[in-house]
């Protein structure tokens, strides 16, 4: 979609949902004006507004889940606004998380196996597009009949039609968000089987062989390597290089480990917010491990509140690390290794678990002996 094109379609979007939202406003106040105060009126109208729009965006991300499911995919989290619901230890926690402004929401799914991958992530990316398009069709019914309907219902269902018009219009045109694409461009993607998104198969083949318990290096070589070529600010390039950063450490390959951290430092003024906090956590854990402890110094700051509160394994890992190698605080890096190997033992993708012990070994091997002075990647 050329930018000219795209910069119509946004404008258009626009002003069709708040042409929509104002039929919906004069409607309502047109109808229901002898029940209720026009304040009112008006205030439940857009109360009733933002409740029936997120229920839109949660029903759009049910779609991705349920088909996912159906392809066999295991929920990993979604994102709505700033809740936060995510699989921890073989449980559903709740969190508050901020999304960048890019993004309403956001839905990730594992691969439970490879089989047929390129089939069934295509099934999943139009899931969320078939559930807004009934959602958009559900409201648009109702709308037809809002003369039959108590305003009770006109408030909590039509209000919800200039949203669930626009999650659709949006996401089914092959938009670019902060290096983030709508599901409309994934699929265009994946239909035209573009270099980008077959290596996001890849990505996926790799996750499912995680998922059943290789770790990053017994995986087949090929997946990580036999990518096509793409541009550095690709997303896909960007998180395949982070997964090689896994496979070589994995390997106990130093100098390629290196080399691939120093890569992903140079690609992170392209890292969309999104990732951001991950990935550069792993270049951090990198420099611990390495001895460039100034460069960590440098770059903690950036993620100190995302691994304070993340809490999840990779973070008390990358936590210990930071607490041993470069603040040299045993006590501290103690703490942070006994979470982080309390969440290894039953970590629900079996590949990553073991990597994650692995590492977390090494740590403690150090602690033990007295030598973390001595770089090891």
């Amino acid at each position: 979609m050329n930018r000219i094109a795209e910069k119509i379609a946004r404008i258009f979007d626009v002003v069709a949902t708040f042409a929509i939202g104002g039929v919906v406003v004069w409607l309502g106040c047109k109808h229901y004006y002898e029940q209720l105060d026009s304040v009112l009126l008006i205030l439940c109208l857009i109360g009733g507004g933002i409740v029936s729009s997120a229920v839109c965006r949660i029903f759009h991300e049910l779609g991705h889940i349920l088909i996912g499911l159906i392809c066999g995919f295991r929920f990993n989290s979604m994102r709505v606004g700033f809740i936060y619901l995510y699989r921890d230890e073989g449980r559903l926690r709740v969190a508050a998380r901020r999304l960048p402004e890019s993004l309403a929401g956001a839905t990730e799914m594992l691969p439970k196996n490879a089989d047929n991958l390129y089939g069934k992530y295509l099934a999943v990316v139009c899931g969320g597009l078939a559930f807004s398009l009934l959602f958009l069709a559900g409201a648009e019914l109702a709308l037809d009949f809002y003369r039959q309907l108590p305003f009770a219902a006109y408030a909590l269902i039509c209000t919800a039609l200039p949203y669930a018009f626009h999650i659709f219009f949006y996401n089914v045109l092959p938009f670019n968000d902060d290096n983030l694409d709508t599901d409309g461009a994934m699929l265009k993607g994946l239909i035209k089987k573009e270099p980008s998104y077959l290596t996001a198969v890849n990505i996926l083949a790799i996750e499912a062989y995680l998922y059943q318990g290789f770790t990053p290096s017994e995986i087949d070589k090929q997946l990580y390597f036999g990518a096509p070529q793409l541009p550095e600010d690709d997303l896909n390039f960007i998180l395949l290089t982070n997964y090689r950063l896994s496979y070589y450490i994995d390997a106990g390959d130093r100098e390629n480990a290196a080399k691939a951290c120093q890569r992903l430092e140079d690609l992170l003024e392209y890292v969309p917010q999104y990732y951001k906090n991950d990935i550069t956590a792993d270049i951090l854990y990198c420099k611990c491990r390495r001895g460039d402890y100034e460069g960590a110094r440098r770059l903690y700051p950036q993620v100190r509140l995302y691994l304070k509160g993340e809490g999840s394994l990779s973070a008390h890992r990358i936590s210990a690390a930071y607490e041993l190698y470069v603040n040299e605080d045993k006590g501290a890096a103690l703490r942070e290794l006994n979470a982080a190997e309390e969440k290894a033992e039953s970590y629900y993708i079996k590949g990553l678990g073991k990597y994650e012990h692995k590492l977390l070994e090494g740590i403690r091997n150090d602690i033990k002996t007295d030598i973390f002075y001595e770089p090891v990647l």
